[in-house]
């Protein structure tokens, strides 16, 4: 008898669990399903301020084809180092 009202016990108290889950489950893809685009319009505007911050501007930055984009250059000296042995390297052109 004290087995049988324990295993009673023990399934009525697994489908309470069984059953939260699946409620918790479904209201928190719900919520997620309903913060997707309020989560992907603030994305798409920290990109767009990032890359303002960068010097570009959304047609500069989606321009192809070689076309000229508008970014920004700093000024500054210029060494070529495609060819070049590094600075205080004492190679032999042997």
């Amino acid at each position: 008898m004290k087995n049988t009202l324990t295993s009673i016990f023990a399934l009525v108290l697994g489908f309470f669990t069984v059953t939260f889950a699946a409620v918790m489950g479904l209201f928190i893809g719900l919520g997620a399903l309903i913060a997707r685009p309020f989560i992907r319009k603030k994305i798409n505007a920290a990109y767009e301020e990032a890359l303002k911050q960068q010097g570009y501007t959304q047609q500069s930055y989606t321009q192809s084809n070689g076309q000229e984009q508008n970014g920004s250059t700093i000024d500054g000296e210029y060494e070529d180092i495609t060819h070049s042995a590094p600075h205080g390297s004492k190679q032999s052109m042997a």
